[in-house]
């Protein structure tokens, strides 16, 4: 849960300084994740030479408040230091929002203060939302190493956003109010750094969304300004990769093949029918009906967050050698699956008309997962 720090300091230390008629509105973040302990990332915020805030740590920030147009020198100090850590002097325009953030780590981005203009205020049109992406993940030293794509859970760009750097922000575009499943990938999308669960971005509203953490100190995030820290789940990797057999039954198993790019997981059940023969079946986590010619074309991929995920089983019928004979498809059931670790995962399987059954997988291949 986001911590919304007091502005009570602040509003002393400035607003009761200067003239009380505010012309500007400024937003202060602390993303600089430049300790692996929560509480070593606290710092103090002096403004013009005078502490406004106090005890600020990483993750926090506070929504606008209204200064005084003018010049503004802000530093940042640890705390229990009397030495800035970071310095910055910003110019605050007539009925202007701006966001400063403390980005970086230390490490691999030098400690900095980032400045982003945020408009007048005046909003999206009808039942829009303006979104904005920045990327203030210092997870790499050499900058090509940083891009990222932003795209949605099946694997989408998001309005072309692909080879984006730490330090670079999209700028506001316009979207339709709605639900949004966005993630954080590699450029080409086949490898997912972040994935936040589903968010409402709420017609009028103007919302940032900042890359956070950066994999050494702090894990990888995402705050939506104004609204807080975002939930995220464990991006989809290929971990579950592999040949998979059943206890319950001599020489059935599964083959399990993760699709990161999609957050989606297909594969083949095979197992027997009621006479012996070998039966393969092929399930997967998108869960579109079959047209009625039997094809089956997915449109709307994932359901797959790297440890569950419910499919779609579907039997296949006919083709072979003999020329001319047609491929039937059709769905019969579905399987939940939930991969317990390296090693073990269960799976109930549920034919139409049937009552659930459970299985229990060991991994017969491990080619990608680690313990």
């Amino acid at each position: 849960m986001i911590n919304f720090v007091r502005t009570s300091l602040f509003l002393i230390a400035i607003v009761g300084a200067q003239s009380l008629y505010a012309q500007a509105r400024v937003a202060v973040l602390h993303l600089a994740p430049f300790a692996a302990d929560i509480d070593d990332t606290a710092v103090n915020i002096a403004v013009n030479g005078d502490v406004a805030l106090e005890n600020v740590r990483f993750k926090d920030f506070v929504d606008y408040i209204e200064l005084p147009a003018g010049d503004y020198e802000i530093e940042i100090f640890p705390v229990g230091s009397e030495n800035p850590a970071i310095t910055g002097e910003f110019a605050l325009e007539d009925g202007q929002f701006y966001s400063l953030a403390a980005v970086g780590n230390g490490i691999t981005q030098d400690l900095d203060l980032i400045a982003l203009a945020d408009g007048d205020g005046s909003g999206p049109s009808g039942d829009n939302v303006w979104v904005r992406v920045a990327h203030t993940a210092p997870f790499a030293a050499d900058l090509e190493a940083t891009e990222v794509s932003i795209r949605t859970a099946d694997g989408q760009l998001v309005n072309g956003l692909t080879g984006v750097p730490y330090g670079v922000n999209s700028g506001f575009f316009e979207v339709p109010a709605g639900t949004y499943d966005l993630k954080v990938a590699s450029n080409d999308g086949q490898v997912n750094y972040i994935d936040p669960l589903p968010a409402a971005l709420p017609a009028g509203a103007s919302v940032t969304l900042y890359a956070i953490g950066d994999g050494i100190n702090q894990p990888l995030g995402i705050i939506a300004f104004p609204v807080g820290e975002l939930e995220t789940r464990t991006p989809v990797d290929n971990s579950a990769n592999g040949w998979w057999n059943i206890l319950e039954g001599s020489g059935q198993g599964f083959i399990l093949q993760p699709i990161p790019s999609q957050n989606r997981l297909v594969g083949t059940w095979y197992t027997y029918d009621a006479l012996g023969n070998p039966v393969f079946l092929t399930f997967d986590s998108c869960q579109d009906d079959t047209a009625e010619d039997g094809s089956f074309e997915c449109s709307t991929p994932g359901a797959f967050d790297g440890v569950t995920a419910e499919t779609a089983l579907f039997l296949s019928t006919g083709g072979g050698s003999q020329e001319g004979l047609e491929v039937l498809t059709e769905r019969v059931g579905t399987i939940e699956f939930e991969i317990l670790g390296c090693k073990d995962a269960m799976a109930i399987v549920t034919l139409d008309g049937g009552s659930p059954e459970m299985y229990t997988g060991t991994r017969l291949t491990n080619p990608f997962c680690v313990e």
